[in-house]
C-alpha cells in the first residue's frame, strides 16, 4: 500500500504522479516501464520515490486502485432487491452493457489495466481492489437468489469466487487478443462476459429439454 506521505501529497501532485505511471505502463506494460523514467518525468528522485511507495509494484496496483474506485462512483447501480423475477436478468444485461460504454477507450488506463499478470491478480497487494468488484457481486447475487434467478445450491461466497474465476480467463483471453483495445471489442468481451456469468448463475439449467441436432440419415 502507499505510504501515508503519498495521501499527504496535494491532489493535483498525486493525479499528475499517477497519470504519468499510467502512461509509461500503458505504452510499455508492467515489465517493460521504467521506473527511473516515471520519476524522471515526474520530477522525483527515487530517493524520495520510496518516501511514498514500496516499489513498482506498489505504483502500479495504486493507478489501478485509483481508476477503479474513480469509476465505481460514476457507476449508478440499481437497487438489486426492488427488482422482480421478470426485470432481474435484462437488468443484469443493461449493467454490463453500460459498464462496457462508460469506458473512454482514449484513456491510456484501459491499456494499463489490461498489463495486470496472472500472479498480480491473485497477489494479496491487489486484493483491496478486487474486493469492491466482489461487494457488487454479493449485491447482486442475494436478490438473485431470493427472486429465484440465481442458484440456491451454492453460497453467495463461492459464486463470487466462481464468477471471479470466470473474468479472470475472460480477461486474460481478452488481453491477449486485442493488443490496441477498440469499441467494438469491449462490446463483444461484455457480451461474453454477461452470458457466462448468467450460465454460472442461472437456476435450473437443465430443466428446460436440451436441443439435439438431428442426423439427415435418420429423418
Amino acid at each position: 500500500m502507499p505510504r501515508q506521505r503519498f495521501f499527504n501529497l496535494a491532489p493535483a501532485a498525486r493525479a499528475e504522479l499517477l497519470a504519468i505511471a499510467t502512461k509509461h505502463f500503458a505504452s510499455h506494460g508492467f515489465e517493460g516501464a521504467s521506473l527511473n523514467e516515471i520519476l524522471a518525468e515526474a520530477g522525483i528522485s527515487k530517493g524520495g520515490y520510496y518516501y511514498y511507495f514500496e516499489d513498482k509494484d506498489d505504483l502500479f496496483a495504486t493507478t489501478l486502485e485509483t481508476a477503479t474506485e474513480a469509476f465505481l462512483e460514476r457507476m449508478k447501480l440499481p437497487d438489486f432487491s426492488q427488482l422482480s423475477r421478470d426485470t432481474f436478468w435484462p437488468t443484469v444485461e443493461r449493467c454490463v452493457s453500460q459498464w462496457a460504454s462508460a469506458f473512454d477507450l482514449s484513456s491510456e488506463l484501459i491499456q494499463a489495466a489490461a498489463q495486470l499478470s496472472e500472479a498480480q491478480r491473485k497477489s494479496p497487494r491487489y486484493a483491496p481492489m478486487f474486493a469492491k468488484t466482489q461487494e457488487i457481486y454479493a449485491k447482486l447475487i442475494g436478490p438473485g437468489q431470493k427472486l429465484g434467478c440465481i442458484r440456491t445450491d451454492l453460497s453467495i461466497d463461492v459464486l463470487v469466487r466462481l464468477v471471479e474465476a470466470n473474468d479472470t480467463v475472460l480477461d486474460s483471453l481478452f488481453t491477449a487478443a486485442h493488443r490496441h483495445i477498440k469499441r467494438e471489442h469491449l462490446e463483444q468481451h461484455a457480451r461474453l462476459v454477461f452470458d457466462t456469468l448468467k450460465r454460472l448463475f442461472i437456476k435450473d439449467p437443465f430443466k428446460a429439454p436440451l436441443r439435439t441436432r438431428v442426423s439427415k440419415r435418420h429423418v
